[in-house]
């Protein structure tokens, strides 16, 4: 009986749904979906596309908060892509050396940053 009227109040709800309340349950959806993801430029990419709904729906019912946290947002996203697509310019002065070379007793005593550049 429980489950019917779950059931009830949630096809109720869809029914009476207009289109910004699909819109804004479609970026909801899309939130979701970018949290499965491991892949951070794909999450990054997905939650991009969420905030653009997030914006059109925030528009369409006139709620300043929604449209204008999910616009600063997207910028957010995109200035995180452009920023780990490029490559790190330094290398730290470990992952320059093999394991072998760093497994020797006198590199493993010796502090990092008293050792010299090894290739």
């Amino acid at each position: 009986m429980r489950a019917m009227n779950i059931l009830n109040a949630i096809t109720k709800y869809f029914t009476e749904l207009d289109i910004a309340g699909y819109i804004g349950l479609a970026a909801s959806v899309v939130v979701l979906v970018s949290f499965l993801m491991k892949e951070i430029r794909i999450v990054r990419t997905i939650s991009i596309v969420a905030c653009i709904a997030f914006v059109i729906y925030g528009v369409m019912i006139d709620e300043l908060p929604i449209w204008l946290l999910n616009g600063v947002l997207i910028f957010v996203h995109i200035y995180f892509l452009i920023r780990n697509k490029k490559p790190k310019s330094g290398t730290h002065r470990l992952q320059k050396l093999d394991r072998e070379s760093f497994n020797k007793k006198d590199l493993r005593e010796t502090p990092w940053f008293l050792l010299s550049d090894v290739e």
